[in-house]
């Protein structure tokens, strides 16, 4: 979907915006030019990144020291496309976001594996087509997982001592959620509707704070909390030179936006880039994605592939 967007704030306060660029590098290259990257995360414990697979449907473990990259799980183990990936250091688990490539029968799942062998140990459905296509996910700090339901306009929990799902808000006014991440304190959530902007929820009232943080936060995929700030990916635009990494600075009440910085705007590595991970405060992103050039049938046009870059910033 392409979008104008238009600088209006709804939030009542005093609001700065300027554009400090960061020199990007290239951290890894992925020699795989049909992988179709749509998530990232990474762990201190195997000193490795987590790459996930649209088009060949597995994920992808990269060396951080070497570069070197094998399959993490093959593309046999959930035979869906993946989304959104998350580590769980203290229990070893990667978590990942996945949903078929069929419509008869569609599938969705979140699925849970050991982090050292690549095990399946669960694998929570959902098998309603209307009802779930889930996106993003977020961890708190007891390990319990919140994911962003697309297609249903809401955000679930899974409780890991419970083992059970259960909603936390449905609200059209935030409408297609796609990227989530979370406050230090698990007080907030904060969620990119993409047609809404960036949404906070208050997790024990489980009510939205606020609707949007910005008319300039619509159209984010990747989501995360830095430092008393959110970044994120802005590729729902109207010209790809919109494109951008953008850092929204909250006020002390953390629920209200006091400035935005663009990290990085029109990056000529850019091919819908979606979604990144922060380690030792530097920012490593997908770059190049390429999922304009793909559908559920694969690749339309194989010729004009490039190798997969992860992009790093220091922030």
């Amino acid at each position: 979907m392409k979008k104008t967007f238009y600088l209006l704030f709804v939030i009542p306060i005093l609001f700065c915006f300027h554009q400090e660029y960061h020199k990007s590098e290239v951290a890894f290259t992925i020699g795989e030019k049909d992988l179709i990257p749509e998530g990232i995360t990474y762990s201190s414990s195997t000193k490795s990144f987590y790459l996930s697979s649209l088009n060949k449907t597995k994920i992808i473990q990269i060396d951080s020291t070497t570069g070197k990259y094998r399959d993490f799980i093959s593309s046999k183990v959930l035979g869906m496309m993946v989304l959104g990936l998350a580590v769980d250091e203290s229990n070893k688990v990667l978590w990942a976001c996945a949903e078929s490539l069929e419509d008869n029968p569609y599938r969705t799942t979140v699925a849970k594996f050991d982090l050292e062998t690549g095990r399946l140990l669960h694998s929570y459905e959902g098998n309603d087509t209307l009802k779930y296509l889930i996106n993003d996910l977020v961890l708190d700090s007891k390990g319990n997982v919140y994911y962003t339901n697309l297609a249903n306009h809401s955000v679930f929990k899974i409780d890991i001592e419970s083992n059970r799902v259960e909603l936390i808000l449905k609200d059209m006014n935030m409408k297609y959620p796609n990227g989530i991440t979370i406050s230090p304190d698990d007080k907030y959530l904060y969620v990119a509707s993409d047609t809404n902007g960036i949404c906070v929820i208050d997790l024990k009232k489980r009510k939205l704070l606020n609707t949007n943080l910005s008319e300039t936060s619509k159209g984010i995929d990747g989501l995360k909390f830095y430092k008393n700030s959110l970044i994120g990916i802005q590729n729902e635009v109207q010209n790809k030179s919109e494109i951008k990494i953008i850092r929204y600075f909250l006020d002390s009440t953390m629920i209200r936006m006091s400035e935005q910085m663009i990290i990085d705007q029109d990056n000529p590595t850019f091919d819908i880039p979606t979604t990144f991970v922060i380690v030792n405060n530097n920012l490593f992103c997908i770059a190049n994605s390429q999922i304009g050039n793909y559908s559920r049938k694969g690749i339309k046009d194989k010729s004009i592939l490039t190798n997969v870059n992860i992009l790093k910033y220091k922030l």
